[in-house]
């Protein structure tokens, strides 16, 4: 009975934290997690160069936003919109692996399922 309990409580807990919603200022306590982060784009960047990427900074504008998501060149054609223009200004969700870069998390965005714009 008892390993029956033992069982259940880590699979409620292993759901719970794969469907946890945190802000994007939490988000650095989260490294290595899958997790999704919610969040207002207040400042977005492509890249030019060899290695081409598109930035999106969460909860404040650069270089003090305290999270990003990053769409590398490989995955711009799967996204139906141009992620830098058209998710300015909005409030999202997007979920993933935190991981970090320069002290600031962030996720690697490689489908576009991956983020949400709220309403």
């Amino acid at each position: 009975m008892k390993k029956i309990l033992l069982f259940s409580a880590i699979i409620l807990f292993a759901n719970v934290s794969f469907s946890q919603v945190v802000s994007a200022d939490s988000a650095k306590y989260y490294d290595g997690k899958i997790i999704t982060v919610k969040g207002k784009v207040f400042s977005t960047f492509k890249s030019q160069g060899d290695k081409k990427k598109i930035l999106l900074n969460i909860g404040k504008p650069y270089p003090d936003q305290p999270f990003s998501v990053v769409i590398f060149e490989e995955n711009f054609n799967k996204f139906s919109y141009r992620p830098e223009e058209f998710l300015k200004d909005k409030d999202i969700t997007v979920k993933g692996k935190i991981t970090m870069f320069k002290d600031k998390p962030q996720i690697m965005v490689n489908n576009p399922e991956q983020i949400v714009v709220k309403q």
